[in-house]
């Protein structure tokens, strides 16, 4: 074998990789989203919601440098990692701009 013809393998293996990882990765988040839509009426946090939605929960140091104590959660869901969960001020602007614009907000899963 040449070492053109080893390098075309070894490319053709690696893009077989990321193609796999790719496909894993577009079912866990049909998985997540399927979840979502199964749960949208959930009254109580149970163990089963939890292990289903989270796949880690990072707890950092306290921090009391203002003079509060305060502690850094990270929380891993599952197929989509962490997510910045935004504020009130945020939600209730996006909430506004998407009824000034309902256009431009049409998702389709």
């Amino acid at each position: 074998m040449t070492k053109e013809q080893k390098a075309l393998t070894q490319e053709v293996a690696n893009n077989r990789q990321t193609l796999q990882e790719a496909n894993q990765k577009s079912v866990d988040l049909r998985l997540l989203l399927k979840t979502l839509r199964d749960m949208t009426e959930v009254n109580e946090l149970t163990p089963t919601l939890v292990k289903s939605l989270i796949q880690r929960i990072e707890v950092h140091n306290n921090d009391k440098s203002s003079g509060h104590c305060y502690v850094k959660v990270d929380v891993y869901f599952t197929a989509v990692g962490m997510i910045d969960i935004p504020t009130e001020n945020e939600i209730l602007a996006m909430m506004e701009e998407i009824r000034e614009n309902p256009q431009n907000f049409r998702f389709v899963a």
